[in-house]
């Protein structure tokens, strides 16, 4: 395939390295200072000490997008979307897939892109980009690339991802694995930033680590009452249905971990200003109205206008 990645953050370039290492055409979208580093040192990536040098074009995203792609997978965040529009409005006919939690911005979506071509689609791995432009990334086990089974070309997107070698998930409720999402990134992240930006801080301040835990299952109960499912089963069952102490013993562990070192907290440092205020927003208004004091005492701070 022929594939154009939009924005060359962690999430863009690791999906363009890999896609690329699997043998297809990959051109990256880049702009300002990533586009410069990107064309002077080309892509690299690193995952568990491992580099790699990614055979991808880089393309500068003044330029417009390559024309004639099969897939166009769009890596900005939702709150930078606007632009990418311009872009795609060139693009008749390839697959667009748009990896990111769009949020509030599912509707624009739908009408900017022509039914049938949009795949709602979340990615499965986390990571930073450190000061000589190399991506170092972990792939989320538990989280694999999750993708909207109702899309009518979402067949091709798992495809095109398992080419890679990296994991897949058809997900046939994408509303409610994003609700959940919302409410389990959310209140990870608010932890997080209330030690500091460092995950591992969390893990060892009890206190705001078990106001985390009790935060999701709050969360979760709000889903419930509000008719979403709480997906996926796993994650329902780590934190509404184990006891307490066992979701923060696994927590406690985890977050030492890469997932919460690599993944993570970059992502809280990094979407502190934007894109993390407004999902803080997000779920605590499907909370309003409704008996949730732990949920609201942690993400308050971090809503809108909060």
């Amino acid at each position: 395939m022929r594939v154009v990645v939009v924005g060359a953050g962690v999430i863009g370039s690791v999906y363009a390295s890999r896609i690329a290492d699997a043998g297809h055409s990959v051109d990256l979208v880049a702009r300002g200072r990533r586009y410069a580093t990107l064309a002077d040192d080309g892509l690299r990536v690193r995952i568990g000490g491992v580099a790699s040098d990614a055979p991808v074009t880089i393309h500068r995203a003044e330029w417009g997008l390559p024309a004639n792609a099969d897939v166009v997978i769009v890596a900005v965040r939702a709150t930078q979307l606007g632009p990418v529009f311009e872009l795609l409005g060139g693009i008749t006919t390839s697959t667009v897939v748009f990896l990111q939690h769009l949020g509030s911005h599912a509707t624009e979506v739908a009408s900017r892109v022509e039914r049938g071509r949009a795949v709602v689609a979340f990615p499965g791995v986390g990571g930073v980009i450190h000061d000589d432009g190399t991506v170092e990334y972990v792939e989320v086990r538990a989280q694999p690339t999750t993708v909207d089974a109702a899309a009518s070309r979402a067949a091709v997107v798992q495809e095109l991802i398992a080419s890679t070698g990296m994991r897949t998930r058809m997900e046939q409720d994408m509303a409610g694995w994003m609700a959940t999402h919302e409410v389990f990134v959310s209140c990870l992240g608010a932890g997080i930033l209330a030690c500091g930006g460092d995950a591992a801080k969390l893990s060892a301040d009890k206190d705001v680590l078990n106001l985390v835990v009790r935060a999701v299952r709050e969360g979760f109960r709000v889903l419930t009452m509000r008719g979403i499912s709480v997906t996926p089963p796993a994650l329902r069952m780590l934190f509404a249905q184990m006891p307490h102490w066992f979701a923060s013993a696994y927590w406690r562990r985890a977050l030492r971990g890469p997932v919460g070192t690599i993944a993570l907290a970059p992502h809280s440092r990094a979407s502190r200003e934007d894109e993390f205020p407004a999902l803080c927003t997000r779920v605590l208004d499907r909370a309003n109205g409704l008996s949730a004091p732990d949920l609201t005492t942690l993400l308050t701070p971090h809503r809108i206008g909060g």
